[in-house]
């Protein structure tokens, strides 16, 4: 547990809570990061896997949003480079809006984007090739460029980053009480071993679906937060290449489908509202919806066996009126205590794409609050990992120093870990990688995501650290998490 004063605990380390961390100990912040589970383990880890501005809220007339999204969707692209590539997705001319409709959105989009290193939009010909991988014959598409993103890891090494700045990250450690004291909130933080209290000048409540309970904690009356499921599934591959889809539904709604690791589509998402965060969880309707989507498409006819790996995630999304599909992915951060001498913010909505700025926000309060008058630097800064360009030359690089490697294995190791694969590979010594668990998954992996990168469960590594998890039998996963329970190498 760390040191009993901070200027600002921060309770949460999905995204939004790893971004503000990550900004206020740039700007020399006395930060302790409490999260009573894994680090993105919730939402964080459950989204579309998407650096994106969103297409679809165009529609709905946001277009500050998207365009702000857009602009995030440059930086996270530099800041971020060995998490992100370019993915570009096709939008089928199914009908269920007019082409010109389409067409007129996808140039909107551009031209809120600005200057982008990504493709422009453009319309596909009936007799595109890639067409011919759907079910039915279509008039035409378009297709237009946003970024894929490992999601887990974008929160990980932003929390990482925080760390090497000086921030205190307690993961597995649960704000159980808060009380004023004087010019301080003193905060009881409960971890797998010991009990810490915590003044801190500042408390952020960024708890996410878990918003009103944290707030429950100072005797405060719940804010209005809808809870919005989405969930995905994992499929054997629908067709070859690297090109992903847009699927208009007969409802309105779109479900994408993304390329996922060599042999799998990730096809996604639904949008279900749920009453409180203990009912998360796959339905069989949401398995439907997707399923059905799949077979409209491709006309692949799969059943739940089909399905490698399923996941949902909750959206606490601001409250307020209408349908799941078209409420706000806006963010508000709320603020109190200046008179007091001790600030509370609590932070609601948002979404993985405006992190930096969203965190950017909250942290120019909360600066101003403490006396602090640093600016933000986080769009300048690179993420640790992120100096891998080019990066061809830099697998060739570590491909040659390590000979006896499989090349497979360092290249997989980049899309994780980034430049950091270096200092990965060059602690083995003449251990080597260690045992192959399977699923592109080896013991130096496994340890050094236990070492490093605060893995404390088999599932931290197999879904989160890595998604190697997927392309495992659930016997290798089985035989996984019992050599972690053997080893404990965390």
């Amino acid at each position: 547990m760390p040191r009993n004063t901070c200027d600002l605990l921060i309770v949460g380390a999905g995204i939004n809570g790893a971004g503000i961390a990550r900004d206020a100990a740039l700007r020399g912040l006395d930060v302790v990061v409490c999260e009573r589970g894994d680090i993105g383990g919730a939402t964080s880890s459950a989204s579309t896997k998407l650096i994106h501005g969103g297409l679809r809220y165009l529609e709905q007339g946001a277009f500050g949003l998207v365009r702000e999204s857009l602009q995030e969707r440059t930086i996270l692209g530099r800041i971020a480079a060995h998490l992100v590539r370019p993915q570009r997705f096709v939008v089928p001319h199914t009908g269920e809006r007019p082409v010109w409709v389409l067409a007129a959105g996808l140039a909107f989009y551009d031209l809120l984007a600005g200057p982008d290193s990504l493709p422009r939009s453009r319309r596909l010909p009936p007799d595109f090739p890639l067409l011919g991988a759907l079910h039915a014959e279509v008039a035409g598409a378009h297709a237009y460029y946003d970024l894929w993103v490992d999601d887990a890891r974008l929160t990980l090494c932003t929390l990482l980053d925080a760390q090497s700045l000086g921030a205190r990250v307690c993961p597995r450690s649960e704000l159980v009480a808060v009380a004023p004291d004087r010019a301080h909130w003193r905060c009881t933080v409960r971890g797998e071993e010991d009990e810490a209290t915590i003044f801190a000048r500042c408390v952020v409540n960024v708890a996410g679906p878990w918003t009103n309970g944290v707030e429950a904690l100072r005797g405060a009356k719940a804010r209005p937060v809808r809870l919005v499921q989405g969930t995905h599934i994992v499929v054997p591959r629908l067709h070859a290449g690297d090109d992903a889809w847009l699927l208009q539904q007969p409802d309105r709604r779109i479900v994408f489908v993304i390329p996922f690791a060599d042999d799998f589509h990730l096809v996604g998402t639904t949008e279900t509202e749920l009453p409180s965060p203990d009912r998360l969880g796959v339905t069989a309707a949401e398995r439907r919806y997707l399923l059905d989507a799949v077979q409209r498409a491709f006309g692949r006819v799969l059943a739940a066996n089909d399905i490698h790996w399923e996941f949902s995630g909750m959206r606490p999304l601001i409250g307020g009126a209408g349908s799941a599909r078209t409420a706000s992915r806006e963010y508000r951060l709320s603020m109190e205590g200046e008179r007091d001498g001790r600030g509370w913010m609590s932070i609601q909505g948002g979404k993985l794409t405006t992190h930096r700025r969203l965190a950017e926000q909250a942290v120019d309060r909360l600066a101003a609050f403490l006396g602090n008058t640093v600016p933000c630097r986080t769009a300048e800064r690179l993420l640790p990992g992120a100096d891998v360009t080019p990066r061809a030359e830099f697998a060739n690089g570590l491909v040659q120093r390590h000979p006896s490697l499989p090349s497979g294995w360092i290249a997989a190791l980049i899309g994780r870990h980034g430049s950091t694969t270096q200092s990965l590979l060059d602690q083995l010594a003449s251990a080597g990688p260690g045992r192959d668990f399977g699923g592109g998954l080896r013991e130096a992996e496994a340890r050094w995501c236990a070492s490093h990168e605060w893995a404390r469960s088999a599932d931290d590594v197999l879904w989160r650290r890595t998604k190697c998890g997927v392309g495992m039998s659930p016997a290798q996963r089985a035989a996984f998490a019992q050599w972690w329970a053997d080893q404990r190498p965390a």
